[in-house]
């Protein structure tokens, strides 16, 4: 164990719905002291040979990670997986079928913009997007850019946010597939930022279906909920994780390591990976 250091298990970077790019998300982990940082990309693993790379060039360990979206009884649910095989089909397969999906729901709603009179297209927003898999915060930017909004919190809220004139829904699977597909992947399923939306009853549901742990530290949990659920945790032998769910600053403020999660919760998950699968976390950062 790496004593008196702290790591941030959950961020963003512009390979899915963030402003930095891999190496850039590193560099500012390492000037702010992290050990450890966990990039876990909405849907996507592209980012994760930058991020290693990166992680070699700064001495910051890199915690490789995918955020699955799904849907449970009409609610949201996210389930982070870490330490996944690259190589698995099922994964790969997965990933392939929802960059499409993401594609096809971006165009979606360009066809219901234009429809509202915004003239915007397909092409601006991947620009946006660099390649990497389209979101919203894309179509925000482009919006902003075009004048038809002055912030992101006004282009969700007029146009793409939830129940809003242009707003799609988003390809999901169940939490159960996707904790399916993460330990076919000999990966770890953590429940992210479970709200008091997600019930005991349901997140219990999960831990029967093969959940590992519960994310207890994030900025959308209160202190009595990450006390509830680090309590739920100890009383289903779950692992626990943490993080900043920093997306690069979009909101103004770079809030990388802002909450206090110690090197230990990154060894505890590494011995269950290594008793679980007998994998060794600790080469993904050497290979």
């Amino acid at each position: 164990m790496i004593k008196d250091a702290w790591v941030d298990l959950h961020t963003h970077t512009c390979c899915s719905d963030g402003l930095l790019t891999p190496t850039e998300m590193v560099a500012e982990s390492k000037a702010l002291g992290m050990a450890a940082i966990g990039i876990v990309d909405h849907d996507t693993m592209e980012g994760l040979p930058e991020a290693r790379k990166a992680g070699k060039k700064y001495g910051v360990e890199i915690v490789p990670g995918v955020e699955f979206s799904s849907k449970h009884r009409g609610i949201d649910i996210h389930i982070i997986g870490y330490y996944l095989d690259p190589h698995s089909k099922r994964l790969v397969d997965y990933l392939e079928r929802f960059r499409e999906e993401r594609f096809r729901r971006a165009h979606r709603m360009v066809h219901n913009l234009n429809r509202l009179g915004l003239n915007i297209s397909i092409d601006e927003v991947d620009q946006k997007a660099r390649g990497k898999s389209l979101g919203r915060p894309h179509l925000a930017e482009v919006l902003m850019e075009k004048g038809y909004v002055e912030t992101f919190q006004e282009a969700f809220h007029k146009y793409i946010g939830y129940g809003s004139a242009a707003y799609e829904e988003k390809y999901k699977i169940s939490p159960e597939q996707a904790i399916r597909l993460i330990a076919e992947a000999r990966g770890l399923s953590f429940l992210a930022h479970p709200g008091y939306a997600i019930d005991d009853s349901a997140i219990l549901s999960f831990i029967k279906a093969g959940l590992d742990g519960l994310e207890v530290l994030h900025p959308n949990l209160t202190e009595h909920r990450t006390q509830h659920l680090q309590k739920l945790a100890k009383q289903h032998q779950l692992l626990m994780s943490g993080g900043s769910d920093c997306h690069g600053g979009r909101n103004g403020k770079l809030c990388i390591g802002s909450y206090s999660v110690p090197y230990a919760i990154l060894d505890e998950m590494k011995r269950i990976l290594k008793k679980q699968y007998d994998v060794d976390a600790n080469l993904w950062n050497m290979e």
